[in-house]
C-alpha cells in the first residue's frame, strides 16, 4: 500500500521531516539516527533548492550536531513546480535539450508577427494587438499555452475537434494560427535537435519514476516531501515513490479536519472547486490511490494551531452554509486560541504598509534568536520593505531577486537603446549620461563637468536637432554672451564647450552603430541590433564579463551571450521596436546579490515559503489582484475551449494561492497586512482575508486589528519631525549697494506685483533654467512673431510694398523655421500667424494714412535721479509711430491677452512708462515729443486675426497716464532706497494660485496655506 504522510501547517515542516527520517517514523525499518553512514543511502525529493539547503541544516540540528553523511537531496523544481528541472547529478536524458526561454520567445514572436502581417482581412488584423510589446506578450502567452498542452499530454490534433463557431471570430482566427504555429514550432525544434521545456521536464520526471520503480528495494529509502503534485508528471513520480518498498510521500498541510462530504466534493470532476486550497491535494490522493483517512500525520498541530480555522474560512463556497454550525466544530475557546497570535495591519497606502512591515521585521531582531519572514507575491512591496530595512542597516535575502532590467547594468542597457531609438532626445540622453555606470572612459569629475556643460548648452529648452549632428549644432550655436550674467549658461565658456564636444565624440563612438541602424529604412535583422547594442554597452561601461563579481553585470553578459547565439531566429525589428522589446528580453533574468544577507530575516515568495518555518510570518500585499492574482485571460483559447481540451482553468492559480495562504498560518505569530489604497485607488482586501474576518467574528477581528495598529502608528510616527513654525511671507532687505540700479519697463510690472522675483534675479543672481526638452511655449511663439513683424516694419518704415502680405509671410517663415522641429506646435502657430498677418496688413494700410514714418524694435532708456544714486529704466519698443503732426503713438504687439486700460494705468505700466521715455527723447531714432496714443495690438490669430486694444482711461489723458506711471515708479524706487524696505513676495499677484519662477524659494505654498494670500 502506498505510504503517504502529512505535516500540518502549524508544525515546522523540515525539522519534523528531519526528525521523522532519523527516528524511523518516516520510512519503516529505516532509523539512521545512530548510524551516521546509513543516511547517505536515502534520497529526498524537495520542491526547491532552498528547501534542500534548509533540510540539510534541519538534519544537522536534529542529529544534535554530530557528524553524518547527508542523504541525496534532489530539487523537484526551481522555486516553481511549473518550471521543474533536475539538478546535474540526477539521471537525465542526454538529448534533446530544452530550448532556452529567450530562444523560444524570439521564435514565437517571429511567428506571431508574421501571422498578424499576413492576416487577409483588416478587421482580423485590427483584432490582434499591434506593436512590439504586444507581439512579445502574445508570444509569451503562446509559449504558456504550449506548456499547458505538453503538461496535459495533448497533441495538436486534439485542437482539431474544437468548435469555436459560437464565440467571437477572433478565437477562430487565433485557433487556426495556434494549430499552424504548434506544428511549425514542433518541426523547428526537431530540425534544431531541441524540445519544449515542458517536454524535457516531463521526460526527466518520467525517466526518474521509471528508474526508481525498476530499482524497487535497491532504490533504498526514497522520500518526496512538500510537493502538491500540481503537474501530472510530478504526480506520477510521487505515485512511483509512494509505491516503493521503502518509499514515502509527505504532503504539506493536508486538511484532516474538514468534514468528509466537503473534502470528497473537492475532487469531484463536476462539483470540485479549483480555487480551493485543498483541491490539488484531493486530486493527488486520487492519483496515489489513497483515502484521506489512510494518510498518516507525522506531527500533531501546534497548541496555537489554526488548521481548523483555515479549513472553515476557506471552505468551498457551496458549503459555507455550515458556518451556521461553526461552534460545534470550532468552539469559541478554540477560535480565540487560533486568533490570539494573529495581527492585522491595515495601512493607508503601500509605502505605509512597507514601513509597518519593516518595523515588524526590525522588532523581531530585538528578540534573541527569533526568526521572521515577509511572504508576498507583490514584488513592489518586497522591494519597498528591503529598502526600508536598509534604512536600519539590515540587508534582506529576497528570494526572487531583482529583474535584470531593473538592476543597474540592465538599466544602463535599456537607457542606451532608448536614447538611440529616440535620436538622442534630451530626456533619455540625460538619463543615460547621468547613470553611474555610463563612464565613457572619463574620470568621474571630468565626466560630470562635461555632462553639466552639455546639459546647459544643448539639452535644456527646445530640443536640438536629431542625433549627434544636432548636439554638435547646438554646441556650435551656444553663445555665452547671449545670456544674462546671472544665467548659468553664460558661464559655459570655450573650455566647457570643448569638454562637452569631447563627450559628444565619445557618445558617437559608443552609440554610432546603433544610431546607424536607426537611420536605416525598414526592419533590421535582430542579430545586428543585438551586436550593436552590446557594443554600445561595452563602449560605455567597459567589457562585459559573465564571471564578474557584480551579479548584474555577469547576468547582463550571459543574457547578451544567449541573445547573440539565438537572435538569428528572432523577428527583424526597427530600432524603436527593438528598444520596446529590450525590456521584455531582459525581464526574465533575475539578479540576486552575492552579499551575505541577515540570517534571521527573509523575504520569500509564496511558493518558497511553503516549507519554511519562522517564528513570525508576515503575509503582505493581501489585496485582490495581488494575492490572489487576477486570473489572466488566455488570448488564444477561450474558457470553453480550454475546458473542452481538459486544460486547467485560470481559477486553478487561485487555488494554489489559497494553499500558500493557508500554509503561512503555521507560524506562531502571524501578521496579515494590506493597504487601503493601491495606485491611488481604493483597494479590496483579499478574499482570503474577508473570509477569515467573517469566520473570526467582529470581536476577535477587532482585537487582531488592534494588535497590528501599533505598528501602523509606529510607522506614522517614525517620519514625524518636531513641529516647526510655519513659513511666513518673506521680504528680504539686502544692503542698498546690492539692490538693482537698472530694470526694463517689462520688469517694472514684476517689481510692483512680486518684488521678491526682482530680488532673486538681480540681487541673488538666479536665473530659471528651461526644462529638459521643453516644448516651445508662448515665449517662443511671441519671439517668432515679434521677429517677423519687426523685420517687416524695419524693411518698410514708410510705405508698404504692393505684395505686403507675401513679404510679411516670408518674414514669418524665416522667424518660425526653428519651430519646425515641433511639428504640432508649428502647424498650429503657423496657421494663427497667417491669420494674424492678414489682419496686420489691413491694420498697416489704415494706420499709415496719417503717419510720417515708423520706428520698429528700437531701444530706449531713461535715467531717474535718486538720493543716493541714479536708476536707469530701459526698454525696447515694438513700434513707435511718428505722426505728421509731430506727435507719437506707441504700439505693443501681444500674442496673448493684453492688459486692460485699468491695469495699464496701475500695475501693468509698460506702455505709459514707454510714453514717458519717448516724451523725453529716450528712444533711439525717435525725437522727443508728446505721446497721444497708446495701443496694444493682440495678434492671437483667431477668427479675426487680431484686435486693437487702445489704452484709454476716463478723464485721464495719455500724458497724465505717462507722468503718473513715472511718478509712481520714482516713488517705488525711493521707497526701496530705505534699507528697511524688503522685497516682499507676491505683493500684488495678478492670478491667485499661479506660481512664478521663484515662488519655491519664497516657499509660497507654505505660507499661503496660512491665509496670508488673502491679504
Amino acid at each position: 500500500m502506498p505510504r503517504v504522510l502529512t505535516i500540518p501547517p502549524s508544525a515546522p515542516f523540515l525539522p519534523v521531516l528531519a526528525r521523522a527520517l532519523l527516528d524511523g517514523t518516516l520510512v519503516e525499518g529505516f532509523a539512521p539516527r545512530n548510524d551516521p553512514l546509513a543516511l547517505a543511502g536515502a534520497t529526498v525529493f524537495l520542491p526547491t533548492r532552498r528547501a534542500g539547503r534548509l533540510f540539510a541544516e534541519a538534519l544537522l540540528e536534529a542529529s544534535g550536531g554530530t557528524a553524518l553523511l547527508l542523504p541525496r537531496i534532489v530539487p523537484l523544481g526551481d522555486v516553481d513546480e511549473d518550471a521543474l528541472a533536475f539538478s546535474e547529478d540526477a539521471p537525465v536524458l542526454a538529448a534533446p535539450h530544452a530550448i532556452a526561454p529567450v530562444h523560444r520567445r524570439l521564435v514565437l514572436a517571429r511567428l506571431v508577427a508574421h501571422w498578424r502581417d499576413t492576416l487577409s482581412k483588416a478587421v482580423e488584423r485590427e483584432a490582434v494587438a499591434a506593436g512590439t510589446a504586444s507581439t512579445f506578450a502574445l508570444a509569451d502567452a503562446l509559449g504558456s499555452l504550449f506548456d499547458d498542452l505538453t503538461t496535459a499530454g495533448l497533441g495538436v490534433e486534439r485542437m482539431d475537434g474544437l468548435v469555436p463557431d459560437e464565440l467571437d471570430r477572433y478565437f477562430k482566427v487565433g485557433l487556426d494560427f495556434v494549430r499552424i504555429a504548434r506544428r511549425a514550432f514542433s518541426a523547428y525544434l526537431a530540425e534544431e535537435g531541441l524540445v519544449e521545456p515542458a517536454a524535457r521536464r516531463d521526460a526527466l520526471v518520467d525517466a526518474e519514476a521509471r528508474r526508481l520503480t525498476a530499482l524497487g528495494t535497491a532504490a533504498g529509502p526514497v522520500i518526496a516531501a512538500g510537493s502538491t503534485g500540481s503537474m501530472p508528471a510530478t504526480a506520477r513520480l510521487l505515485k512511483a515513490i509512494a509505491s516503493l518498498p521503502h518509499g514515502a510521500v509527505v504532503l504539506p498541510g493536508l486538511d484532516l479536519d474538514l468534514d468528509v462530504p466537503s473534502f470528497d466534493r473537492l475532487a469531484d470532476p463536476v462539483l470540485g472547486a479549483p480555487d480551493h486550497p485543498q483541491y490539488g491535494l484531493a486530486r493527488l490522493l486520487g492519483t496515489l490511490g489513497v483515502e484521506r483517512r489512510e494518510v498518516i500525520p507525522l506531527a500533531p498541530p501546534a497548541p496555537f494551531g489554526r488548521e481548523r480555522l483555515m479549513g472553515e474560512a476557506l471552505r468551498q463556497a457551496e458549503t459555507t452554509d455550515l458556518w451556521a454550525t461553526l461552534p460545534e466544530r470550532l468552539p469559541p475557546e478554540g477560535l480565540a486560541a487560533a486568533m490570539a497570535g494573529i495581527s492585522v495591519v491595515e495601512a493607508d497606502d503601500p509605502r505605509a504598509e512597507a514601513l509597518a512591515v519593516a518595523l515588524l521585521l526590525r522588532d523581531s531582531l530585538e528578540r534573541p534568536s527569533e526568526t521572521a519572514a515577509l511572504v508576498t507575491p507583490e514584488r513592489d512591496l518586497a522591494r519597498r520593505v528591503a529598502a526600508e530595512m536598509a534604512r536600519f542597516g539590515v540587508a534582506l535575502d529576497d528570494s526572487a531577486g531583482t529583474p535584470l532590467a531593473d538592476a543597474p547594468a540592465g538599466r544602463l542597457a535599456g537607457l542606451l537603446v532608448t536614447a538611440a531609438a529616440e535620436g538622442l532626445a534630451p530626456v533619455p540622453l540625460f538619463a543615460l549620461l547621468t547613470h553611474p555606470l555610463a563612464r565613457f572612459g572619463l574620470d568621474g569629475q571630468v565626466k560630470a563637468d562635461a555632462v553639466g556643460a552639455l546639459e546647459l548648452a544643448a539639452l535644456r529648452g527646445p530640443r536640438p536637432a536629431t542625433g549627434i549632428a544636432g548636439l554638435r549644432a547646438a554646441l556650435d550655436a551656444h553663445d555665452p554672451e547671449g545670456y544674462r550674467r546671472s544665467d548659468p549658461r553664460s558661464r559655459i565658456d570655450g573650455t566647457a564647450v570643448a569638454a562637452a564636444r569631447d563627450l559628444v565624440q565619445r557618445l558617437e563612438a559608443a552609440l554610432g552603430p546603433l544610431l546607424a541602424l536607426g537611420d536605416r529604412h525598414g526592419a533590421v535583422p535582430l542579430d545586428e541590433l543585438v551586436a550593436a547594442h552590446r557594443a554600445a554597452v561595452e563602449a560605455t561601461a567597459g567589457r562585459l564579463d559573465p564571471e564578474a563579481e557584480d551579479a548584474a553585470e555577469a547576468a547582463l553578459a550571459r543574457t547578451f551571450d544567449t541573445l547573440e547565439r539565438v537572435a538569428g531566429d528572432g523577428p527583424a525589428l526597427d530600432l524603436s521596436s527593438y528598444a520596446d522589446a529590450a525590456g521584455a528580453l531582459f525581464s526574465d533574468t533575475m539578479v540576486r546579490p552575492r552579499a551575505e544577507p541577515h540570517a534571521r530575516i527573509r523575504i520569500l515568495g509564496p511558493l518558497e515559503a511553503r516549507l519554511v518555518h519562522v517564528d513570525r510570518m508576515v503575509l503582505g500585499g493581501l489585496v485582490e489582484g495581488s494575492w490572489p492574482t487576477i486570473p489572466e485571460t488566455d488570448p488564444w483559447l477561450s474558457r470553453p475551449m480550454r475546458a473542452q481540451l481538459g486544460l486547467d482553468l485560470p481559477e486553478r492559480r487561485i487555488g494554489l494561492s489559497a494553499h500558500d495562504f493557508a500554509q503561512g498560518f503555521g507560524a506562531r505569530e502571524l501578521v496579515l497586512s494590506f493597504a487601503a489604497k493601491v495606485g491611488g485607488t481604493q483597494s479590496v482586501p483579499s478574499r482570503f482575508v474577508q473570509r477569515l474576518k467573517t469566520v473570526a467574528g467582529e470581536a476577535e477581528w477587532n482585537a487582531a486589528r488592534a494588535r497590528g495598529a501599533r505598528f501602523v502608528r509606529a510607522a506614522r510616527s517614525l517620519d514625524e519631525a518636531p513641529a516647526v513654525p510655519r513659513a511666513t511671507r518673506p521680504a528680504p532687505a539686502p544692503p542698498l549697494e546690492l539692490r538693482p540700479r537698472r530694470l526694463s519697463v517689462t520688469e517694472i510690472e514684476t517689481f510692483l506685483r512680486d518684488p521678491y522675483s526682482i530680488y532673486a534675479r538681480h540681487v541673488l543672481g538666479l536665473s530659471p533654467l528651461d526644462d529638459l526638452d521643453a516644448p516651445p511655449g508662448g515665449a517662443e511663439r511671441g519671439s517668432a512673431l515679434h521677429e517677423a513683424v519687426g523685420r517687416f516694419t524695419q524693411a518698410f518704415p514708410d510705405e508698404l510694398p504692393p505684395d505686403a502680405l507675401v513679404r510679411l509671410i516670408e518674414e514669418g517663415a524665416r522667424a518660425f523655421a526653428p519651430l519646425k522641429a515641433f511639428p504640432a506646435e508649428h502647424a498650429l502657430w503657423w496657421a494663427r500667424f497667417e491669420r494674424a498677418a492678414a489682419f496686420l496688413v489691413a491694420f498697416e494700410h489704415e494706420r499709415r494714412l496719417h503717419l510720417d514714418r515708423i520706428v520698429a524694435e528700437t531701444k530706449g532708456s531713461l535715467d531717474i535721479p535718486l538720493a543716493a544714486s541714479t536708476f536707469r529704466l530701459t526698454g525696447r519698443a515694438d513700434r513707435i509711430e511718428i505722426k505728421r503732426d509731430g506727435t507719437l503713438a506707441i504700439i505693443d504687439y501681444k500674442t496673448g491677452t493684453a492688459p486692460s486700460a485699468k491695469q495699464a494705468a496701475s500695475l501693468s505700466p509698460q506702455l505709459p512708462l514707454e510714453a514717458a521715455m519717448a516724451r523725453r527723447g529716450g528712444f533711439e531714432g525717435v525725437p522727443g515729443a508728446p505721446v497721444e496714443e497708446l495701443t496694444y495690438v493682440e495678434l492671437k490669430g483667431g477668427a479675426d486675426g487680431g484686435a486693437e486694444k487702445p489704452v484709454k482711461v476716463k478723464d485721464r489723458s495719455t500724458h497724465d497716464l505717462a507722468e503718473d506711471a513715472l511718478a509712481g515708479l520714482e516713488s517705488l524706487l525711493k521707497a526701496f532706497e530705505n534699507v528697511a524696505q524688503g522685497y516682499r513676495s507676491l505683493a500684488a499677484p495678478q492670478w491667485s494660485g499661479r506660481y512664478g519662477d521663484y515662488d519655491h524659494l519664497a516657499r509660497v505654498r507654505e505660507w499661503a496655506l496660512a491665509g496670508e494670500e488673502g491679504e
